[in-house]
């Protein structure tokens, strides 16, 4: 018979922590070089682009007689079989792609020489691998010596088999060798009869149900779009309805392919868990977080994928429908309770005995570590408690959590890891497994009592109750109920509705439980994040004391030099987990999230509130000052970091692109990027504007005066030829050479798209100007997925860095690498709203709209439909690839996936621009801008939203341009305005409140615009 021999290694090449904090991360950086050896065939040179302690490990891997093909990520092994219990697809193939795959799941791949094997005979066949702790260069056939050295070692040169030792006592686990319930597809008729007959957003793909919407505020997937999509649908579920952070709360992550709870939470949403994290999306680990099975006749199965998945934004409901009949799972959050809630129910069937399985990470590292979970179990439920020295037995020694078995259910059994291997011998594994009787009916509360919430109710509700309070919840947080007028922009505007209420969601995790699906490890704010995503979202409410609050807890967080960490915890038990350094641009966000608040909330009171300056040894050493003084410090430090002879401010460690921070030290003291001038710009702008409404108002003159000289530098220095540099160095004589410009030959890039949109948002171009740069990011910065960060890649050379560090060692292309960041596609969009290009505008923000994508964005693979995507990553295997094919992005001809989901700031950046931008509804408690950029296709567009406390349903009628209100009618009657200053276009319109106010009457509002 004919043997292939396949060996597959995980590959880090990383620091331990490095790894448990996400492996997606570690994986995008390590690159992998396939080599040919005379006796071995294929090798792989394996580096860690990522400095460790210094260095970048390094590893070559090989076989003893001879390789014939290779792969480089799991992805090529196992597909997305694994998922659905499935062998793993390249096992099904007669060899491995023996092509580089540069993803998310590092692995080193190798298949050797097949073997032929006669009956009775044996033959021995090895591996090898070499390391090297530093290996500074990239990888090459020069390392081919390395391999020669590993096989002249005695270990090759006289390997022999070993006996194989018979071990009593199976290590067998229920997930090693149950098989997953085996789901049967939904007919329509039978989704129908589970989800109602209203659909909406309906996506099919050769003849199949994939998804559609339905309800108040459902999606519905089905089995046969989640065996295609690249990243698995899941949901983040968080419980309570505060709009300010809440220790008490609970976090968890669920996932379609029967992941029912995972990450567990309570406070801190990564150090405080309780059940640990999936850490794999292909499927590779069947026994994280909360999993259940069912008994059969000839035994135990694994719900795993179902039939469908239905998600709101408070719960999630699996349903399998399978030979013997229909079970339906529901996960959810209340609002009013800090509890996560489990039922099961056989809806069609005879009883079953289901044993729920969790795996508890109470005690650290995510649960990897033997150690028996402490458990006690009452009258009630079970009481789990970490052990002592563990991180969490540390932070709340009286602390534990609760499963509670409720709605009458009965259990047989509750164990440990024991009822879940074979021999019923416990491994010492942190297992929790409760068994219940044969039933049709069961639920369970899981309760966290870390934070004492002796205040909340403490009766459970019903699933059916619950949902009623979340759909009134999300109900009241979207901003406007949008009705078109016409069939032409019908599903358009249907799109953009549908996606509303999960960008509030959204939004609302990044802020008060921050965390994504695939980044898992979060708890603490971003200082540049939480100042714009957050604030934008609360600006969009108008809610202006949880815009309070946050400020006040940025402030608290601020360095006594005056900066502010990268990020920091918002919680106060952890307030002294911060970085030491942070980027360039960071100093600037508190400012002007400080001036926006003044402005729409007109409470210049905040700059008189007291708040402390962080201090390692707490409070009690704390320098504290009024919130003026803060920013007085702030300021001064961005005095003292001007490049010497301007005023502009210098890099330092980088700005808002990771990507780009640079390699060399000094040139982050005579580096200057001109998005981080924008943004100086805007600071001072915004805080002098701010100012004049405050009894400070003599300050708001020498920061105009700055914001002027700030202007002329960036006007003079970063501009030529027409076109704005992306960087400028300055040399020693004063001489300044710009960077990612045409006249850039070093790096061969030559635009670069936010310093000239944020340009056009701060108003810093001439009219002219304005039109040039438009006409270049129209020419050479739009795909068909959208707005891109530059006109082409940066150069990759195997790893290491000479001047830029993520974007030259960055082995995946996604994500900020791979160009297409949503978040900066939207301040693309932000940008032609205030130019008055109300069709690109309009175009960019349903690009960024998962719903519906495919047909809008032909390219675009099946993903997700109810959350926000980070970034649009064009399917190359490569950087090398990228980068010589990098065109066919721009036309449409390479598949795009949707990248990293739900945390960014760009959740909250979408409801602004929909709120404000698109329907021009800005809410100041003194004020009400109407400032709208609409396409001609939306002519007759109606909005409803509340003004006042009242009811108002905004018309929209379009003439020519789509912006500049001509003439307002409230109710019929004429509505005095005055015109805004726009230097692009005609600008928008204000109209007190307190006259709007007085003319609203109760019931239903009339307002209608005439845009010119």
């Amino acid at each position: 018979m004919t043997v292939d021999l396949i060996y597959a290694q995980d590959l880090a090449l990383a620091q331990y922590g490095a790894v448990r904090m996400n492996e997606y991360y570690v994986s995008q950086y390590i690159d992998y070089t396939p080599l040919e050896h005379p006796r071995c065939g294929t090798v792989l040179a394996v580096r860690q682009n990522l400095l460790m302690s210094g260095n970048n490990p390094w590893v070559v891997v090989g076989a003893l007689d001879r390789a014939v093909s290779f792969a480089t990520d799991a992805l090529q092994l196992h597909g997305l079989a694994t998922r659905a219990g499935e062998v793993p697809e390249a096992l099904r193939a007669s060899m491995l792609p023996g092509r580089r795959l540069q993803h998310e799941h590092s692995m080193s791949v190798l298949q050797a020489a097949p073997i032929q094997l006669a009956s009775g005979s044996s033959l021995c066949r090895g591996f090898f691998a070499w390391f090297e702790a530093n290996h500074p260069a990239a990888s090459s056939a020069a390392d081919l010596h390395f391999v020669d050295r590993a096989l002249a070692l005695p270990e090759a040169i006289g390997f022999v088999r070993t006996p194989t030792e018979i071990r009593e006592g199976s290590a067998d686990t229920l997930f090693s060798t149950c098989p997953t319930l085996a789901s049967l597809e939904l007919t329509d008729s039978e989704a129908d009869e589970i989800f109602g007959k209203q659909r909406r957003n309906v996506e099919r793909e050769d003849g199949r149900l994939f998804s559609f919407f339905t309800g108040v505020n459902r999606h519905v997937v089905f089995k046969a779009k989640e065996l295609q999509a690249l990243r698995p649908h899941g949901h983040l579920l968080r419980s309570g309805d505060h709009l300010v952070p809440d220790e008490r709360s609970l976090t968890s992550t669920t996932w379609m392919a029967g992941v029912f709870n995972s990450l567990v939470t309570q406070g801190h949403v990564g150090i405080n868990r309780f059940l640990s994290t999936t850490r794999s999306y292909l499927g590779l680990l069947r026994s994280g977080g909360q999993r259940i099975f069912v008994e059969r006749p000839d035994g135990y199965v694994l719900l795993g994928m179902p039939s469908a998945y239905e998600m709101s934004p408070n719960a999630c409901r699996w349903i399998y429908k399978h030979d013997d009949g229909l079970i339906q799972i529901r996960s959810w959050a209340p609002m009013d309770r800090h509890e996560l809630n489990l039922s099961i129910d056989v809806v069609d069937g005879a009883p079953c005995r289901f044993l729920i399985s969790h795996h508890v990470a109470i005690n650290g590292d995510d649960g990897a570590d033997a150690v028996p979970v402490d458990c006690s179990q009452d009258r009630l439920g079970v009481v789990v408690r970490a052990i002592a020295d563990s991180d969490v037995g540390c932070r709340f020694p009286q602390g534990f959590f609760r499963i509670d078995a409720t709605g009458g259910t009965t259990l047989e059994s509750v164990g440990g890891d024991e009822l879940l291997f074979a021999d019923g011998c416990s491994r010492r594994q942190p297992f929790l497994a409760l068994v219940t009787v044969k039933t049709t009916s069961a639920q369970f509360r899981i309760t966290g009592h870390l934070i004492p919430t002796a205040d909340e109710p403490t009766a459970t509700g019903t699933y059916a109750a619950d949902e009623i309070k979340a759909d009134r919840f999300w109900s009241a947080i979207v901003p406007a109920q949008l009705q078109p007028a016409g069939s032409a922009t019908t599903d358009d505007v249907a799109r953009l509705q549908e996606i509303i209420p999960w960008l509030a969601h959204n939004a609302l995790v990044h802020y008060l439980a921050p965390r994504g699906l695939e980044q898992y490890s979060g708890g603490g704010w971003g200082t540049r994040d939480v100042s714009q995503g957050p604030v934008e979202m609360l600006l969009s409410l108008a809610a202006w004391a949880p815009f309070r609050d946050l400020l006040v807890r940025l402030f608290r967080a601020q360095n006594a030099d005056g900066d502010w960490p990268q990020w920091f915890m918002f919680f106060e038990r952890e307030r002294d987990l911060r970085p030491s350094d942070s980027h360039g641009d960071i100093i600037f966000w508190p400012l002007l999230a400080l001036s926006q608040y003044i402005l729409a909330a007109d409470d210049a009171s905040i700059l008189d509130e007291l708040a402390p300056f962080y201090h390692s040894a707490g409070e009690p050493g704390a320098e504290t000052a009024t919130v003026w003084g803060h920013v007085e410090r702030a300021l001064q430090t961005i005095t003292e970091r001007k490049i010497p002879g301007t005023h502009l401010v210098a890099y330092g460690h980088g700005d808002w692109n990771d990507s780009l921070q640079p390699v060399d030290p000094a040139m982050a003291a005579r580096l200057c990027s001109a998005w981080t001038v924008t943004l100086h710009y805007q600071t001072l702008t915004a805080l002098a504007q701010a100012l004049r409404r405050t009894r400070y108002v003599e300050r708001a003159e020498p920061l105009e005066a700055e914001a002027r000289m700030v202007h002329d530098d960036f006007q003079r220095r970063l501009i030529a030829d027409g076109t704005l540099a992306g960087y400028g160095y300055f040399t020693a004589d004063g001489d300044v050479e710009l960077l990612i410009h045409p006249s850039d030959h070093g790096s061969g890039i030559h635009y670069s798209l936010l310093p000239m949109i944020h340009a056009i948002i701060n108003d810093m171009f001439s009219a002219t100007q304005a039109q040039a740069h438009v006409e270049q990011i129209k020419a050479h910065l739009l795909g068909v997925d959208g707005a891109r960060l530059f006109d082409r890649p940066f150069n990759y050379q195997g790893g290491p860095q000479r001047t830029f560090q993520r974007a030259e060692s960055s082995t995946f292309f996604g994500r900020e690498i791979g160009l297409m960041y949503t978040h900066a596609h939207l301040r693309y969009a932000e940008a032609m709203a205030h130019y008055g290009d109300v069709d690109a505008f309009f175009l960019a923000l349903q690009q960024a709209n998962p719903v519906g994508v495919k047909a809008l964005v032909a390219a675009a693979r099946p993903r997700q439909a109810n959350c926000y995507y980070s970034s649009s990553d064009a399917v190359f295997a490569d950087r090398y690839e990228a980068l010589a094919q990098y065109d066919k992005v721009k036309t449409g001809a390479v598949p795009l996936e949707g990248g990293w989901r739900v945390y960014s700031i760009g959740a909250g950046v979408a409801l602004r621009l929909i709120h404000e931008c698109l329907l021009g509804i800005r809410r100041t408690k003194s004020v009400l801008v109407i400032d709208p950029a609409m396409p001609k296709s939306l002519d007759g567009l109606r909005a409803t939203f509340q003004l006042a406390g009242k009811s108002v349903r905004i018309e929209y009628r379009i003439a020519a341009r789509g912006y500049g209100p001509t003439v307002l009618t409230l109710n019929g009657e004429p509505l005095a305005f005055v015109r805004r200053n726009n230097p692009y276009r005609s600008g928008g319109v204000e109209v007190t409140m307190s006259e709007l106010a007085a003319r609203l009457v109760d019931g239903l509002n009339e307002l209608h615009l005439q845009l010119a």
